[in-house]
């Protein structure tokens, strides 16, 4: 199971802090020293059953963290160039998401992977309300709140809803 929320916020700082209270929330106890795979992904190595990821973006912060993999971001929704979309979305999934809904989507499989994955090679596309994704096994779910996209990928069930918290809840 995996539980995502979203902060007031947009420093890493910030992400770290709702990550923080998230765990709390889950297992009770202050957050655990968090280290670096070679290819930069985060995780806990006192606690390696747990799973988690952390985005930012101005004005929010996102964290997911629960029993599986999984892979988090959140962005706010802005101007973008036509060069800027072909170069991250390939034209038939256009067809069927918007660009900063592919954009979350892709940045969340990358994170969750913990390595890059070009943009176009990790397509994205719609069967009815479902959303499947290029790896087998890995669901997703988009959260749209007003100016920001999230975005969601993990191998298990996302989450129905994310979770908001008030910066203010954060300490």
């Amino acid at each position: 199971m995996i539980e995502a929320f979203i902060s007031d916020g947009g420093a890493k700082a910030d992400a770290y802090r709702l990550l923080a209270f998230a765990y709390r929330r889950l297992y009770g106890a202050p957050l655990p020293e968090i280290a670096k795979t070679p290819e930069g992904k985060p995780f806990f190595p006192a606690r390696p059953e747990v799973f988690f990821s952390l985005s930012h973006t101005p004005g929010r912060v996102m964290a997911s963290i629960g029993g599986v993999p999984c892979g988090c971001d959140v962005q706010i929704i802005k101007p973008v160039s036509d060069s800027v979309i072909a170069r991250v979305c390939a034209p038939e999934e256009l067809a069927d998401f918007t660009f900063f809904e592919l954009w979350t989507l892709k940045e969340s499989l990358i994170k969750l992977r913990g390595r890059f994955i070009p943009y176009r090679e990790a397509a994205f596309r719609r069967e009815g309300a479902e959303i499947k994704t290029p790896l087998e096994n890995v669901r997703a779910r988009l959260y749209p709140a007003g100016a920001y996209m999230a975005a969601l990928c993990c191998a298990g069930s996302p989450p129905e809803e994310v979770i908001f918290v008030p910066a203010g809840n954060l300490i």
